[in-house]
């Protein structure tokens, strides 16, 4: 579980990087858990996710890349990634 603390700073580094009031709701609302992130279902919410991810890939640039890997930012981006490309891959028969 993430602490407060280091949530709240995730907070305001996402917000530094474009991430709307509303994007932060929703990563509230998901309790900034990487697993929590619903599969696409669209093209709107495909590009949302790519917005998403984008931004928080820029919160997280300035940090080693150990410290990307275990902050919040880092583990949601990945995710909202992950959501884009499995939905991207959902005609590929492999």
């Amino acid at each position: 579980m993430t602490d407060s603390k280091t949530l709240d700073e995730a907070r305001v580094r996402v917000m530094a990087a474009g991430l709307s009031a509303d994007d932060v709701a929703m990563l509230d609302k998901l309790g900034w858990n990487d697993s929590a992130v619903a599969p696409v279902k669209s093209e709107e919410q495909a590009a949302r996710y790519r917005r998403i991810e984008k931004a928080l890939n820029e919160a997280v640039a300035p940090l080693s890349f150990a410290e990307r890997g275990d902050s919040p930012e880092g583990k949601m981006a990945a995710s909202f990634g992950a959501a884009v490309a499995n939905w991207g891959d959902k005609g590929d028969d492999e």
